[in-house]
């Protein structure tokens, strides 16, 4: 199992960026790295499925759709690229897999994936009110039992 997100200094924890986080920010005056710099996270990822999704939006879909997905594929460059995990399934399982393996944190509004993560006892970092709202402190992984402060 990977290394605990408690273990890691904030701003080196990768967080991963879900599809419906970078069409937010290309349909919103939002801008992803300042959220999560105010965040103290500085090291900002999107993994290859991710982009595929994207491209495949781009690519198809509504006018509107098609639009912001161009436009977060343009946001997306911005930020390191992770290769898929060796696992099958969609993107959402990849998420929680690198969150799970690595100690990723996922950033996403998808409720479904929130509810995944949450119930594996994962940190997250979601959109509300136009700003991202961190349940990392909330929500902590850790490998090894709980120390004397951590029970205060």
């Amino acid at each position: 199992m990977g290394m605990s997100s408690r273990t890691k200094p904030k701003e080196t924890i990768p967080v991963l960026l879900d599809t419906n986080v970078l069409m937010y920010s290309a349909s919103e005056p939002f801008e992803i790295r300042s959220q999560l710099e105010r965040l103290g996270f500085k090291n900002i990822i999107v993994t290859e499925g991710v982009r595929r999704e994207l491209e495949r939006l781009a690519g198809s879909g509504h006018a509107k759709e098609k639009k912001f997905a161009k436009l977060s594929l343009e946001i997306a460059k911005k930020f390191g690229t992770l290769p898929d995990p060796p696992i099958g399934g969609g993107v959402d399982d990849q998420l929680l897999y690198l969150s799970k393996e690595c100690g990723y944190i996922v950033a996403t509004s998808d409720t479904s994936l929130r509810r995944r993560l949450k119930r594996e006892g994962l940190p997250v970092i979601y959109i509300k009110n136009r700003r991202l709202i961190s349940e990392c402190d909330l929500i902590t992984k850790t490998n090894q039992p709980p120390t004397s402060t951590d029970l205060k």
